[in-house]
């Protein structure tokens, strides 16, 4: 069946090469979008050593090709910058050796969001290098401020979350509003004209300069070089708490202290606030307690004088000297029981040996001594004579014997 549709198609001259159909595709697409404006961000820009600048136009769910020829640029006022919105004025056309369309650039301008950075950049690099936000030059913000000055808008949300989280985080100092308009062309001067106020008034130790979040359009006045001038000549520190986290202007690089947000702002200044209370307040019980702690250690001060005064009596004299003769005494006996214990086994020693170089020791060995009739003991045979009379000492007993030849 498909064999059979493609010979239809093909008989009827319907069957296109990659050339016919990219030719077609391509003056279709120059016909219908011939000389229009694109809107779009400058992304992936090569410059080619030829003089052609090839880049992208993307936003946030599409991009295209678009390529700017030596000879389009040559005049321009502007040449595309990485990161740039632009608005780009031009033809689309087809590369037919890739098949990709793009936008052949022949005039090029940048997007009034782009001009607005870039006065952002020029300026935040002029006063950068006027040392306007240099750390150096920054003011030290008090640690617990009694009297704090809000520039704000009095119609805004700011206002009431400020005050709101100031009073739930049980801060007690004072705030002192200072209405200006945020935005708009007339915003720079209302905001110096409330600022000069806010410094002027008396006891006044903080200035917030506050304002919600918004387009870099709707924060510009914070951009404004009068009002950042204004702002690094102010007497009193400051806090610049413009827009949300991701925002920043120009007013928070010059301000002493800058806060994400309003809100982050009020935080922090309850906080300090919050952190000082607590110190003050340990310090008021170590006060208290240093009486308690004074005679806690007066007392056992002395506990150890009366210790020292009684260890130094006469009592306590003799008792150490009754002590000292008491362990002589035990020492003196002690020495004495063991040399008797040492001589009482020397004796028993010698007795022992004593005892078995006895004659009864030696008879209970199975010797026997003869002795005359005067008792004398015979030691030799020498001193025996014929027919003499003497007597025999055996273990079990004597007997009377008479000397023969």
């Amino acid at each position: 069946m498909q064999t059979e549709l493609f010979r239809q198609h093909q008989e009827d001259g319907q069957v296109h090469s990659v050339s016919e159909i990219t030719k077609e595709i391509r003056k279709s697409l120059e016909c219908k979008y011939l000389q229009v404006w694109i809107r779009g961000e400058i992304s992936n820009l090569r410059a080619l050593s030829s003089g052609h600048r090839y880049f992208l136009l993307k936003d946030a769910t599409a991009q295209m090709k678009a390529v700017l020829f030596r000879g389009d640029a040559h005049g321009l006022s502007y040449l595309p910058e990485e990161g740039d919105e632009c608005l780009a004025f031009g033809d689309i056309t087809v590369y037919e050796p890739r098949g990709e369309y793009q936008l052949r650039v022949r005039h090029l301008m940048q997007d009034g969001l782009g001009n607005l950075r870039m006065q952002f950049e020029r300026l935040k690099e002029k006063l950068l290098k006027e040392g306007l936000f240099d750390q150096e030059r920054k003011r030290s913000l008090p640690i617990m401020a009694k009297k704090i000055a809000l520039v704000t808008s009095l119609g805004g949300a700011v206002l009431h979350d400020f005050i709101t989280i100031l009073k739930r985080r049980g801060w007690k100092g004072e705030v002192l509003i200072f209405g200006s308009s945020v935005q708009g062309k007339e915003a720079p001067l209302d905001l110096i004209r409330a600022l000069s106020k806010a410094q002027s008034f008396p006891e006044v130790e903080l200035i917030v300069l506050a304002r919600g979040g918004g387009s870099i359009e709707d924060l510009w006045a914070f951009n404004d070089e009068r009002l950042i001038r204004f702002l690094a000549e102010c007497p009193k520190p400051t806090i610049s708490a413009i827009g949300h986290q991701t925002d920043f202007t120009l007013s928070d690089f010059v301000a002493d202290f800058r806060s994400e947000t309003p809100s982050a702002a009020a935080e922090w200044i309850s906080s300090q606030f919050i952190r000082v209370s607590e110190r003050l307040e340990n310090l008021k019980k170590q006060i208290h307690e240093l009486p308690k702690k004074a005679i806690a250690v007066s007392f056992d001060r002395l506990k150890l004088c009366e210790a020292r005064l009684a260890a130094s009596s006469p009592l306590a004299l003799m008792q150490r000297q009754n002590q000292f003769l008491d362990d002589l005494e035990t020492r003196i006996q002690s020495t004495t029981r063991n040399r008797l214990e040492r001589a009482s086994d020397s004796l028993q020693f010698l007795d022992k040996r004593l005892q078995g170089c006895s004659l009864e020791s030696s008879l209970l060995k199975g010797f026997s001594y003869f002795k005359d009739e005067k008792g004398r003991i015979i030691d030799s045979a020498k001193k025996l004579a014929d027919g003499q009379k003497v007597s025999a000492q055996f273990k079990d007993g004597v007997r009377n014997m008479k000397v023969e030849k």
